[in-house]
Order: C-alpha cells, then structure tokens, then sequence
C-alpha cells in the first residue's frame, strides 16, 4: 500500500469517526471545522468530497432541508427529522417510516420511491428558552 492509500484510508476514518461523533447531522463544513479544532490535517476538498463519495455509495445519507446546506447522516435507513427554526438544531423523529404512504400514492397516477418528511418547530431547549 502507498503512503498516498495509507493518509486517505486515515483521512476517511477521521472524517467518519467525526460524523459519528458530532451526531447532529453535520453539513461538510461543520465536519471540516470539528477535525481542525480536534488537531487533524484533513482538507476541507477532502471532507467534501470523502461525505459526497460516501453518500453515492449508499454507506451513509444525504439529507437536504429546506433552506439549509447538505447535511449528513450515518443512519441510512429511511427515517424522518426535526428542525428547530430557532438554533436549527436536526434530531431524528422517534417515528416509524411508513412505507404505506408511498404506495398511497399511486391512485394519483404518481410512483414514489421514497418519502422524506420535515417536522419545523422548536427544540426543547429553545421553547423553554421563549417561555422564559
């Protein structure tokens, strides 16, 4: 193995440590801010490219909200998420997937193969912060 294979194999181990880490559906941006905080050399191109690589692959997710950078997620089976319009905080939604609602729609003439849904809200945090 070349040292070139060796520092990618590295690199890509640090960047998916650091998104199971960070779990909180972190964009490229806050994975590249996380390994220059913790002291590791990986550029941010790399970081980029690493997640975006990883995601075409299938070995973890893409997920896209309204009005926000590419965020990604480790958990690749199909779940929903919460967003808070305040500190914009992503959480997933301790909720089943349903599947069923794919084929439901069908009778509008439409074939889905998946569904993502958005819950908008608050955070527990930033509610107990208005009430405050």
């Amino acid at each position: 193995m070349s040292k070139t294979e060796k520092r990618t194999t590295h690199q890509k181990r640090a960047i998916r440590d650091a998104l199971y880490k960070m779990d909180n559906h972190p964009t490229a941006s806050m994975v590249a801010e996380h390994l220059s905080q913790s002291g590791q050399k990986v550029s941010r191109a790399t970081v980029f490219r690493v997640l975006s690589d990883a995601a075409d692959e299938g070995n973890i997710s893409r997920v896209q909200l309204l009005g926000e950078d590419v965020r990604y997620d480790y958990k690749t089976e199909p779940h929903y998420h919460l967003h808070c319009r305040c500190c914009g905080k992503i959480t997933d939604a301790v909720l089943p997937y349903m599947q069923e609602l794919d084929s439901r729609l069908e009778t509008n003439g439409f074939f889905a193969e998946k569904h993502e849904i958005e819950f908008i809200g608050l955070c527990e945090e930033c509610a107990q912060r208005m009430k405050e």
